[in-house]
């Protein structure tokens, strides 16, 4: 039995139902497409989204809508994300895009710590599934409930753990037409950029790049302010909805250092 820190618990024996039902959809060449995608960076099952999702939807009807309260299927959903093969990471985003957050199931002042064990535990450990959860729960989170889950999240940006780091980051996409978060978002990129490692410079450039669509002055600023520390992927993200002469001038400058 697993325990939530209310004391509520639910049997661990419901996640093998799903599990096998996954295992039934795998296809070996899947498997290897993926895991050649990611190079290696995460054990897959083979199993299609459609599928993945289709078989988390059937096994909640049948065996845990009406038998476990909310609170219950929270701890569910990141039990999940806490199994080994990605397909099952992606079976507890989606448990919890689709039906907790629409139900307001999660706190961010009782939950922030878990999500964040998500990363800090090594459950959520490539770029693949990082940004999954991302944009379908944190992203979401913010996009539905505005500026306390925002502030939550941007704190992550100076985490040692790389994926969490990059976290919050990306978890702004969704939200880069809304100037509001826009000092949160630079600060985090202001620590983002600085580190070495590639994902923690590339989600710069992505969120750059989104912002670029709707603030422009905003993201040439911040590459004229932290240009020696961009690697070029991450520039030619963020310029990718520059102007040419922009985009030429950026990167002129950048290879001139």
């Amino acid at each position: 039995m697993a325990t939530h820190k209310t004391g509520k618990s639910f049997n661990q024996s419901h996640i093998p139902i799903l599990l096998n039902q996954l295992e039934q959809h795998s296809d070996p060449k899947v498997k290897n497409w993926w895991e050649n995608y990611v190079k290696g960076s995460a054990p897959f099952r083979g199993v299609k989204m459609v599928a993945i999702r289709k078989c988390l939807h059937k096994w909640h009807t049948e065996y845990i809508d009406g038998v476990l309260d909310l609170e219950q299927q929270l701890e569910l959903s990141f039990a999940l994300i806490k199994e080994k093969y990605t397909e099952d990471k992606l079976a507890g985003t989606i448990f919890i895009h689709e039906i907790l957050i629409p139900k307001e199931v999660i706190k961010p002042k009782r939950d922030i710590r878990r999500l964040a064990g998500l990363f800090s535990e090594g459950h959520i450990y490539d770029w693949n599934i990082c940004d999954w959860f991302c944009m379908k729960v944190l992203g979401e989170l913010i996009e539905r409930n505005g500026k306390e889950w925002a502030k939550l999240i941007s704190k992550w940006s100076s985490a040692e753990n790389l994926w969490q780091a990059r976290a919050s980051v990306v978890s702004f996409v969704r939200v880069a037409d809304n100037s509001d978060y826009y000092n949160m978002i630079e600060m985090s990129c202001s620590n983002l950029i600085k580190r070495e490692e590639r994902f923690s410079k590339t989600s710069v450039g992505w969120i750059l790049r989104e912002i670029s669509k709707h603030e422009s002055k905003l993201v040439k600023q911040f590459i004229e302010r932290n240009l020696s520390h961009f690697s070029i992927e991450s520039l030619r993200n963020a310029l990718k909805y520059s102007s040419n002469d922009e985009r030429n001038h950026y990167l002129d400058l950048f290879k001139s250092r």
